[in-house]
């Protein structure tokens, strides 16, 4: 499986949003895709869980039922400023397979909005998906006696 080619016009790192010092966290990779991953820019560490939150998760499913039960698992892992890139196959070949829109009305479900979309390879397209950010809050009407 190959991550990349002529799909990528940036290392795979960047493209994904990984900058120095995050917390990145991959969940079910496919085989190719932590070597095309690596090296992550300077100070960013895979790891499981943080105490302080995931800044950058990335969780390749081909199964519905198994992308809303890590989607709620992984929203409440992240940090308050990090994004989830669920990765789905391109086409599906089953009718269990996530698709584009699946992925949003599932997030959407959680609190979460898609906010970008990237191919990573002929077979993987992923979309970052972030928390919504909240509507501005109301002026209080100023009361003068």
């Amino acid at each position: 499986m190959s991550f990349g080619g002529p799909f990528l016009l940036a290392p795979l790192s960047s493209m994904l949003g990984i900058r120095a010092g995050m917390n990145v966290s991959i969940h079910h990779a496919p085989p190719g895709f932590m070597e095309a991953l690596l090296p992550l820019p300077d100070g960013a560490a895979l790891v499981d869980s943080s105490k302080l939150g995931l800044d950058v998760q990335v969780l390749f499913t081909a199964r519905k039922t198994e992308l809303v039960e890590r989607l709620s698992s992984s929203s409440r892992a992240m940090s308050v400023v990090g994004s989830i890139w669920v990765c789905f196959p391109t086409s599906p070949e089953s009718p269990q397979a996530p698709s584009e829109d699946f992925v949003r009305l599932a997030a959407l479900e959680m609190g979460l909005t898609d906010t970008r979309k990237v191919m990573l390879g002929p077979e993987w397209t992923a979309l970052r998906l972030q928390r919504k950010p909240r509507a501005p809050r109301p002026e209080l009407p100023s009361a003068e006696a």
